[in-house]
């Protein structure tokens, strides 16, 4: 007969095996935007809220997953995910809204333990932490490693080059002409401002250009003093250049510099210098589409946004006292819009895209696993075609998917796909996992080695 001291000891034995098998796994969702993210996070939770359907239930561990519970967490606004369920299930359905600031959800999974431990300990714990934010923002983290002057020279190489310089038009004079020492007109700042932000817009949106800084002043997101976001790059100074007080120079730099040490590196010391594990989406299609100027904007913009990141574990004391990326995955997302035989070939053409990039990060001791994914899948193919709707409508189209190289040429000069805009499937329902492509392989990826 088991003794109350038994008992006690075992209940104080369960529950600290049951602390020491809680594990949280912080996951960077990183991507430019319209790379998907919102939807990206959507899809996770379904298909963890599903477990039991679908490809999830023929993985382990997850014929051990005992619950789900999703939950938001208050940083600037919740994350919508039953906002994003609404869009997806309506008629027509519809891409869920893009992230307008600071989201994070945090999802808290139950498993039943196996192996020594299960008679001892009660469930085993892991909660994935997972934030959603405007991929505008992600543009900025660049800015840490420049100052004011260094950030001149760069728009300036920038805006000197097409298609910048047509889009930017007399601007680009304008903002040549003025003297960094000269009194600065705050009204004609202001002016140049708004100028600014159109221009880095319209970049984003006529030409699918990626570089488009500063981040916030396309979607500023709140807690942002509005002054502060007054300055513009003023294209004839460089890392020498000064200016007296109210000059110029002053103005701009004093702003730039708040921007940089407050709102950027706060932004990432809150919520990127603690990651687990990263996940870079890259919607590739739309570069490629636009062309040879549009890729090696992506490929810049990508190249300084993963050299923001701190990658690797070299230590026992790096572990300890400065966490570091040890896992990341990079995909390829809105495979779908090509047929499945070609969807790794889009992989690959990122993949080829960051080279260098992604050699330095296995370099530094990092896993890196390549997932060309479709987080809600919008296409099937049917014979030697595929099958979807166009956004806004409710019927379907018939088309023939979009031919991707195996690789892309070093010159990045290529006839890129004609696309579609399609919408979401019809009879999108919460209590059924998602139609999707590798969704699966994916979370199983979040989980891997934090279950025994």
């Amino acid at each position: 007969m088991a003794t109350v001291e038994n008992v006690n000891w075992t209940k104080k034995a369960q529950s600290r095996v049951a602390r020491l098998g809680s594990q949280t796994v912080r996951v960077g969702v990183t991507g430019l935007s319209g790379a998907g993210k919102t939807t990206f996070i959507t899809s996770v939770i379904n298909q963890l809220e599903n477990h039991h359907r679908g490809l999830l239930a023929r993985r382990i561990p997850f014929n051990r997953l005992i619950s789900v519970r999703w939950q938001r967490v208050s940083v600037a606004q919740p994350f919508s995910y039953l906002e994003a369920l609404d869009a997806l299930s309506s008629v027509p359905a519809r891409w869920p809204s893009s992230t307008t600031d600071l989201a994070r959800v945090v999802i808290d999974l139950q498993f039943r333990p196996e192996g020594l431990l299960r008679k001892i300990q009660g469930v085993r714990e892991v909660r994935i932490e997972l934030l959603d934010y405007p991929g505008e923002w992600l543009l900025d983290l660049p800015l840490l490693g420049l100052d004011y002057g260094q950030w001149c020279a760069q728009m300036a190489a920038l805006v000197d080059s097409e298609p910048r310089r047509s889009i930017a038009a007399d601007l680009r004079l304008r903002l040549a002409a003025i003297d960094p020492a000269a009194p600065c007109d705050p009204v004609e700042l202001r002016q140049l401002t708004a100028e600014w932000t159109a221009f880095i817009l319209r970049c984003r949106t006529d030409a699918e250009l990626s570089r488009n800084q500063p981040g916030r002043f396309m979607l500023p997101g709140s807690g942002i003093a509005a002054d502060m976001l007054l300055f513009v790059p003023l294209l004839s100074a460089n890392q020498h250049s000064d200016g007296p007080a109210g000059s110029w120079w002053s103005q701009c730099e004093q702003r730039f510099n708040y921007y940089r040490d407050f709102v950027v590196k706060g932004f990432y010391d809150e919520h990127f210098s603690r990651l687990d594990r990263q996940i870079l989406l890259v919607d590739m299609l739309a570069p490629m589409q636009a062309g040879q100027a549009a890729l090696k904007d992506l490929k810049q913009a990508l190249e300084d946004v993963m050299g923001s990141f701190r990658y690797g574990r070299n230590s026992l004391l790096q572990r300890l006292f400065s966490p570091r990326i040890s896992r990341m995955a990079i995909c390829a997302t809105k495979v779908d819009q090509v047929a499945p035989g070609e969807q790794r070939s889009l992989q690959q053409c990122l993949e080829d895209l960051v080279t260098d990039s992604l050699s330095e990060v296995r370099h530094g001791g990092v896993q890196v696993q390549g997932f060309p994914v479709s987080a809600v899948r919008a296409a099937d193919q049917q014979g030697e075609t595929m099958v979807g709707g166009l956004v806004g409508q409710t019927a379907f189209v018939r088309y023939q998917p979009v031919s991707v190289p195996r690789h892309l040429p070093l010159d990045l000069k290529l006839v890129g796909p004609k696309l579609l805009h399609l919408r979401p499937p019809a009879n999108l329902h919460r209590n059924e996992p998602f139609p999707h492509f590798r969704m699966d392989d994916l979370v199983g990826w979040i989980l891997e080695g934090k279950l025994l």
